[in-house]
């Protein structure tokens, strides 16, 4: 391997689903910056968000219904990189209920799975791996959302599992844990006040930002990694020390 090329990915395709904003805006960005062709998946149409998708082909998608992933995978011949990017809460207690609780589930774990699974003969075809993004919360619990904590913590094992069935077919699985980063998803945890109460208690002093977390998931894709799998990579400041 030439460690100078390693982060070339010029003639790679890679999927980043999940990428409209916030995160996955960030990792499919550092993916086209680094030559790579790139693919993308936000629930609405692109003309919805206020992101430039230049560079990139944008595709709508919603997880929670079988047929619109199976014919998302349909659409592509060659991909060599599948991000995971999705991740969907409901605020007020509301995942308390089975039905907030099952909707979570089905889009943040199942909607992966079925995502992994459809991939998986391109990504075996192409010598590819997988990169879900779960979270901190796999290891501390958010303490008003046990659908999404559950959701991310079923998604790490879950690609420790895949990781264990496809590593002699050649595709790796790994995640990377963000912890703070603010987003549409964590407007009401990234005021000011929250920042500066975080920066007491986070090792670095700040709050997470896309670049960071999509340096971990650029490594992970990478020949760099190519006898790391089954992982799970915590970019989170330090705050879960």
């Amino acid at each position: 391997m030439n460690a100078l090329n390693a982060l070339n990915f010029t003639g790679k395709t890679v999927v980043v689903c999940g990428a409209s904003d916030g995160i996955g805006y960030g990792v499919a960005t550092m993916f086209k910056e680094l030559g790579a062709t790139v693919h993308i998946t936000g629930t609405r149409d692109a003309t919805a968000y206020d992101n430039d998708f230049s560079g990139m082909t944008f595709h709508s998608l919603k997880l929670d219904n079988t047929d619109n992933i199976s014919a998302f995978a349909k659409e592509f011949e060659q991909v060599d990189v599948m991000v995971n990017c999705i991740g969907t809460v409901l605020w007020g207690s509301k995942e308390f209920a089975r039905e907030g609780f099952e909707q979570i589930i089905n889009i943040n774990l199942t909607g992966a799975m079925q995502l992994c699974t459809e991939f998986f003969p391109l990504l075996e075809a192409s010598g590819g791996n997988i990169v879900n993004l779960d979270s901190v919360v796999s290891i501390r619990p958010a303490f008003n959302n046990p659908a999404y904590s559950a959701s991310k913590a079923g998604l790490l094992q879950l690609s420790k599992s895949l990781a264990m069935k496809w590593g002699r077919k050649g595709v790796r699985v790994n995640t990377v844990a963000p912890g703070m980063v603010p987003t549409k998803l964590t407007v009401n945890q990234s005021t000011p006040e929250h920042e500066a109460q975080f920066a007491k208690t986070c090792p670095i002093g700040r709050f997470g930002k896309p670049e960071d977390i999509a340096g971990a998931v650029v490594y992970l894709a990478s020949p760099l990694a190519s006898y790391v799998t089954g992982h799970q990579l915590v970019v989170d400041g330090g705050v879960t020390l």
